[in-house]
């Protein structure tokens, strides 16, 4: 039985990072997909969940998901929070006794990171949250699966970590810079170059490979 479940939701290829289409153009699924894998490595390496179950819309990213160590499952309403609720649904009808909802677009999260969140606090009914740093949740494990009603969205930290509160869990938020960084816009295009001059992650080498390619001016200043 998987007890401890990861779950990674995936708007698209296509539909994800709106904010950055105007800049990357079709090359913005480079970037995606290597956020993505920055991310399913670094779970997978921490080897602290039973399942890591990838949630999207986007057929395509079910060729990245579908192997033995990653589960895929098709989402069926719109949004974050539904494809948050349909796994929640899943995993307690499969009697998880946990979920770890990570958003894929934390390039810098390692495999410790997961395993310190992991062991953190006592007990079946608790939630641990790591906040972003422009007030979301980059990372919210709740025990039980289902505990807390996901409000991804403007200030969505503040929203889990009151439903916590008020569900009587004991409530864990981690600060922690590595998680506490995505990438939305492109300002965060210029902090990861910054971070990661010698392009060590996969998102780091993408965003390399699309500044090298032929493209608008805008971006060859930004790049410099």
């Amino acid at each position: 039985m998987s007890e401890h479940w990861a779950v990674i939701p995936v708007k698209g290829l296509t539909d994800s990072k709106t904010r950055l289409s105007s800049f990357l153009g079709e090359r913005k699924k480079l970037l995606v997909e290597a956020l993505l894998q920055d991310v399913l490595s670094s779970i997978l390496r921490s080897r602290v969940y039973d399942k890591v179950l990838v949630v999207s819309p986007d057929d395509s990213v079910s060729a990245l998901a579908r192997t033995d160590s990653l589960s895929f499952l098709g989402q069926t309403g719109l949004g974050l929070n539904r494809a948050i609720e349909q796994a929640n649904k899943l995993a307690l009808k499969e009697n998880a006794r946990s979920l770890t909802t990570i958003l894929a677009d934390i390039p810098f999260a390692e495999p410790r990171d997961f395993t310190e969140l992991f062991h953190l606090g006592d007990g079946d009914r608790r939630a641990v949250l790591v906040p972003s740093l422009k007030g979301g949740t980059n990372v919210m494990t709740t025990r039980p699966p289902g505990v807390i009603r996901p409000s991804y969205g403007r200030w969505s930290y503040a929203k889990h970590l009151r439903q916590a509160q008020l569900s009587g869990l004991a409530a864990y938020s981690v600060s922690n810079p590595r998680i506490s960084f995505d990438v939305d816009s492109v300002k965060d295009l210029i902090e990861l170059k910054r971070r990661d001059p010698d392009a060590r992650t996969m998102s780091a080498k993408a965003l390399r490979e699309i500044w090298q390619t032929p493209s608008p001016a805008r971006l060859s200043s930004i790049a410099e």
